[in-house]
C-alpha cells in the first residue's frame, strides 16, 4: 500500500505550523508512509475568508496524487504523540471505506449551551434544514437528538475516496452560496461544514475513526473569560489537535509538553499563569481525584 500523508499552509510560516509539519513528517516515517507539505499551494482563491481552508481538497482534485492508495489530510495544529507506532492508515483500512474522519464529540451539547454568534443551537438547525430543503438529505443526530459535529483536522481517503470528492461533491460555490443564502455565520462556510453535508449529500461510505486519532485540546466551557484547559487525552490517545487561542505563537517545546504531559506540567502561559486543567463542559474546576 502506498500511503500519504498530506499538509499544507498558506501565508506566513509561524513556528508551530513548522513543528506541526516536522512531527508528522517523522509518524509518517515511524510508519513507512510518505509526508507531503505545501506552503502558499494557494488552491483555490475565490471562496472568501475560507478559501485557504479548501486547500484540504486539493489531493482530490490534482491527479498526481491518485497515485497513492491512502492518503491522511492533516492540519498543520495535529501532533502525534511521542514514539507512537499505531498506523492511522491500518486503522483505516480496516473498515474499507472510502473517507475517514473524527466527531467532535463535545461540540453538540456546547452549542446546544451557548448563545455565541458562530456556532449555536439555532444555527445548527438552520444549517441543517438548509441542507435538508436543498438536497433532501438528513444529517445525522447523537443518541441525545443533537446534530453531530465532525471535524476536519484529520480526514482519510481511499484512492476512490479522493475521486468521490472530485467526481461527486458539489461544488464549494453553491455550497457556500446556500449557506449565505440561509443567513448563517461566516463559520458554515468553512471546509469542515461542507465535507460534512457533503458526506451525506453524496452518500458516502465512510467511517467515524476512533476520536483518539483526534483529541482536541483548547479551553474548557463556553462561559468567558476562558481560563481553563480542556483536556480529554486518555492512554489510548494517538493525536492531538491543539485548538487553544494563542498556540500558533508556541514554540515546539511548549508544543511538545501540550502534547504529551500532563496538563500541570505545560508551564506557563504566554501572559504568564500556570496552565490549569478544567471541566470541558461548565469549564469549572475538576476534582483532583477525577484526574
Amino acid at each position: 500500500m502506498k500511503n500519504l500523508i498530506y499538509q499544507f499552509w498558506d501565508g506566513k510560516l509561524t513556528d508551530a505550523c513548522k513543528a506541526g509539519v516536522e512531527n508528522l513528517k517523522i509518524y509518517a516515517e515511524r510508519i513507512g508512509a510518505e509526508h507531503v507539505f505545501e506552503h502558499n499551494p494557494r488552491f483555490i482563491t475565490n471562496l472568501g475568508y475560507y478559501s485557504p481552508h479548501y486547500g484540504a481538497f486539493k489531493p482530490a482534485y490534482t491527479e498526481k496524487y491518485h497515485e497513492y492508495d491512502n492518503i491522511m489530510f492533516a492540519d498543520t495544529d495535529i501532533f502525534a504523540l511521542d514514539g507512537i507506532t499505531d498506523n492511522v492508515f491500518e486503522e483505516f483500512q480496516k473498515f474499507s471505506a472510502d473517507i475517514g474522519i473524527c466527531t467532535e464529540p463535545l461540540q453538540p451539547i456546547l452549542r446546544s449551551r451557548t448563545d455565541s454568534n458562530i456556532a449555536n443551537a439555532a444555527y445548527e438547525k438552520i444549517w441543517a434544514a438548509a441542507i435538508k430543503n436543498k438536497w433532501n438529505v438528513d444529517l445525522p443526530k447523537n443518541k441525545e437528538g443533537l446534530l453531530k459535529v465532525y471535524n476536519s483536522g484529520i480526514v482519510l481517503y481511499s484512492n476512490n475516496g479522493l475521486k468521490t470528492v472530485r467526481d461527486k461533491f458539489k461544488s464549494f460555490l453553491e455550497y457556500i452560496d446556500l449557506v449565505k443564502k440561509s443567513k448563517l455565520s461566516i463559520f458554515y462556510q468553512g471546509d469542515q461544514n461542507y465535507l460534512h453535508a457533503m458526506l451525506f449529500v453524496c452518500g458516502v461510505d465512510y467511517i467515524e475513526l476512533d476520536n483518539e486519532w483526534n483529541r482536541y485540546i483548547t479551553y474548557a466551557g463556553i462561559t468567558k473569560p476562558k481560563t481553563k484547559i480542556c483536556d480529554p487525552r486518555t492512554e489510548n490517545t494517538k493525536f492531538v489537535h491543539i485548538q487553544m487561542r494563542g498556540a500558533d505563537h508556541y514554540n515546539a517545546e511548549q508544543l511538545w509538553r501540550i502534547t504529551n504531559l500532563p496538563v500541570e506540567q505545560w508551564g506557563l502561559d504566554r501572559v504568564g499563569n500556570p496552565f490549569v486543567r478544567g471541566d470541558c463542559l461548565t469549564g469549572g474546576d475538576i476534582n483532583k481525584n477525577d484526574l
